[in-house]
């Protein structure tokens, strides 16, 4: 059986608990230890199903299937933080993927600025430290004005790895489009996943949640 715990709110206690067998088979929730609610099968999770809590609260799940499959959970009407319906959840990994590509993007920078002075000589670039630097700033942004930070790294991470694709051989100045394309893709999947869920989330209910 996989487990997980959740907040019920935002700082508090982790007391909810959901636990499953293989994918999303026999859903079970409990509360403080005390089980509220079981899944009646896949189907009807899919559906959505809505349990009471000792408190008189709701707690509802479903099991999203629309291109991301997607384990909701809602207290309240309110998506519970840590979900997979909750936006945050993807601009938290959004912000922390900015924090590491800035990391592997200043190692490689470092190396390479090593490399080429041996190479070819003269002054070291400062640009592409600039552009990594900035690209860290950026996720540190998305933390605390998450639509600011994401928009800010999608547009900063292709010109990053544009100046990055770029090589000085001994015929001169090479291109690699294809480097930009392949790691464009990797590294923006996450920021646009997190700007659509910030934007298109799905609920219990079925409709979507705007955080706008």
């Amino acid at each position: 059986m996989r487990t997980r715990r959740f907040r019920l709110e935002e700082g508090g206690p982790k007391r909810l608990e959901l636990s499953w067998r293989g994918n999303y088979e026999e859903l079970r929730a409990t509360v403080d230890g005390v089980q509220v609610g079981q899944s009646q099968g896949k189907s009807a999770l899919r559906h959505g199903e809505l349990w009471r809590l000792p408190d008189g609260s709701r707690l509802g799940v479903r099991l999203h299937q629309g291109g991301l499959q997607l384990l909701l959970v809602e207290h309240e009407g309110r998506p519970v933080p840590g979900s997979l319906g909750h936006p945050m959840t993807w601009v938290r990994g959004a912000a922390y993927g900015l924090l590491l590509a800035c990391f592997v993007l200043l190692l490689r920078d470092y190396v390479l600025m090593l490399v080429r002075a041996e190479q070819l000589g003269g002054a070291r670039p400062v640009l592409p430290f600039v552009l990594s630097g900035v690209i860290g700033l950026a996720g540190l942004v998305t933390l605390r004005l998450p639509r600011v930070g994401l928009i800010a790294g999608v547009l900063l991470v292709p010109l990053k790895l544009f100046t990055a694709a770029m090589q000085w051989t001994g015929a001169g100045l090479r291109i690699s489009p294809m480097d930009v394309a392949l790691w464009s893709l990797v590294l923006l999947y996450p920021l646009l996943t997190a700007l659509y869920m910030m934007r298109y989330a799905p609920t219990v209910e079925g409709a979507t949640r705007s955080e706008s």
